[in-house]
């Protein structure tokens, strides 16, 4: 009996064994199936990834290729404009690419690269690239000469010269002074800060600012310098604590004190006597290039040939000061005035004379002439307009004295120019200026701007306050060289 129930049991047993094993099949299909097909889509997503960004690739090769053309020549035009029939080829597609340049030199060039072609894109993407000139203008006031400031300036900013700087009776600038290879001179009550109260002086900020005397030089110290002061020899100097050279002598530094030579006068913090340091690197003076397709629309003069110094005129400064006279009111643009032997004879001087001087947009005037700011009083802006750039460029080199009284000067001004800033708090408003020369500035008669001076030597008198503003560091002309400033991309529809 017991052996009839096992057989029947096992019995019942008989085709399970299979049945498991279909089901199990059936699953590691199912599996199979499943790996297959995560399998491609993740092989489709790692393609289209890739052409996704080959197509990135493609549209900045337009970039990089409208970057290569323009620096061999920046009045070049495109072949493959965007919304154009054409397209340029690229290593894994094509593209198309436009630019614009601003009135200030500043490029901007957008490029669509399309994958595999224009005609036949599965897919498209679009940059924009912003190219400004680099940064060239750093300083309030720049010489490579000496510079000469007297009679209670205020300057918010760094100073430069190779040559020597006097900060004269009452002149404060906030900021710091370098000087090469000569002397700082800092006279009666005149200090070097680091910060003040805007509210003592009209409303003008500073702050953040080292109070740096530095000399290539001695620094004569007869007022307050809040930061450091430093008198350094050439490398190999023999120093010594009663040296008179390299020395700095008399009022006091409230930071730390290291000449070649002797220390005299109060020092707060470590007075280093007879211990070198390393002087100040040279600086040269921008070197300015005009090239007409930077300025499309010049108002040249003279008006006929290729527009530049090549081409002169015995008329051009006479022609030019007519106009500029009848557009005082209204000044915006850029002009060019190549003078045949520019002097200081009447007819040869650029003069920007006005009662008030108006401008509707960014104004550059560039000429070889010497430039006089004649009896001009207050550089505005138009209704409606809330910044400018006003930038004066001569190249004019002269071959007298140059000083605050006048003389053979390349750029000269007297009885209060005054540049309206607009909010002295917000430096994105009002009129900014660059005046710039290779030769030699003078200024009296308490004029005041916001910008900087660059100039082979200069002359400043009476109050001349400058405010140093960083829209003033990219001027087109000075250097063909352009930094990235600015990449995104763009919806490409």
């Amino acid at each position: 009996m017991i052996a009839w129930l096992n057989e029947r049991i096992h019995r019942r047993d008989d085709g399970y064994a299979l049945v498991v094993a279909v089901i199990l099949l059936f699953i590691m299909m199912i599996l199979l199936v499943i790996g297959l097909e995560a399998g491609s889509s993740a092989l489709n997503q790692s393609q289209r990834g890739f052409e996704w960004s080959r197509t990135l690739t493609v549209a900045e090769n337009g970039v990089n290729d409208a970057i290569t053309l323009l620096s061999g020549d920046r009045s070049s035009v495109t072949t493959c404009p965007i919304g154009g029939a054409t397209a340029c080829t690229a290593d894994g597609g094509e593209y198309q690419v436009d630019w614009t340049t601003a009135s200030d030199g500043t490029l901007t060039i957008e490029s669509i690269g399309y994958f595999p072609t224009k005609a036949n894109a599965k897919l498209s993407r679009h940059v924009r690239v912003t190219m400004e000139p680099v940064p060239t203008f750093n300083y309030a006031l720049f010489a490579e000469d000496t510079i000469t400031i007297k009679n209670n300036e205020e300057i918010v900013g760094d100073i430069y010269s190779s040559l020597g700087v006097t900060l004269g009776n009452g002149a404060v600038d906030c900021g710091s002074i370098v000087v090469a290879n000569g002397d700082i001179t800092i006279d009666n009550a005149a200090t070097i800060v680091k910060e003040w109260d805007a509210a003592d002086h009209d409303g003008v900020e500073c702050s953040g600012k080292s109070g740096l005397a530095w000399a290539g030089g001695s620094v004569f110290n007869a007022g307050a310098i809040e930061g450091d002061a430093k008198a350094s020899a050439p490398t190999g100097t023999s120093c010594s604590a009663s040296s008179t050279s390299y020395e700095i002598t008399g009022g006091s530094v409230d930071g730390d004190a290291t000449a070649c030579g002797k220390i005299t006068g109060s020092v707060a913090g470590t007075r280093s006597a007879g211990t070198n340091s390393t002087q100040p690197s040279v600086q040269t003076t921008p070197e300015y290039i005009f090239d007409p397709a930077n300025y499309p629309g010049v108002h040249c003069y003279p008006s006929t040939g290729i527009c530049g110094p090549g081409n002169t005129s015995s008329s051009a400064v006479t022609t030019a000061n007519a106009a500029l006279a009848s557009s005082m009111t209204n000044l915006s643009g850029t002009y060019a005035i190549w003078q045949t032997s520019p002097t200081q004879s009447s007819s040869t001087v650029v003069k920007l004379d006005a009662n008030d001087i108006v401008l509707s947009g960014d104004t550059t005037i560039i000429t070889n002439a010497p430039i006089d700011f004649g009896n001009t009083n207050t550089i505005s802006l138009a209704a409606g307009v809330d910044s400018a750039t006003f930038v004066v460029i001569s190249l004019y080199e002269p071959t007298g004295t140059c000083n605050d009284n006048g003389g053979d000067c390349s750029i000269y001004g007297k009885n209060a120019i005054d540049f309206d800033a607009g909010d002295p708090a917000d430096p994105d408003d009002g009129v900014v200026g660059l005046l710039y020369t290779t030769g030699k500035m003078g200024f009296k008669n308490k004029p005041q701007m916001e910008g900087a001076l660059y100039a082979g030597a200069m002359d400043i008198k009476n109050g001349f306050d400058i405010t140093y503003n960083g829209r003033v560091d990219r001027i087109l002309g000075f250097g063909s060289a352009l930094e990235e400033t600015l990449w995104e991309e763009l919806d490409p529809s």
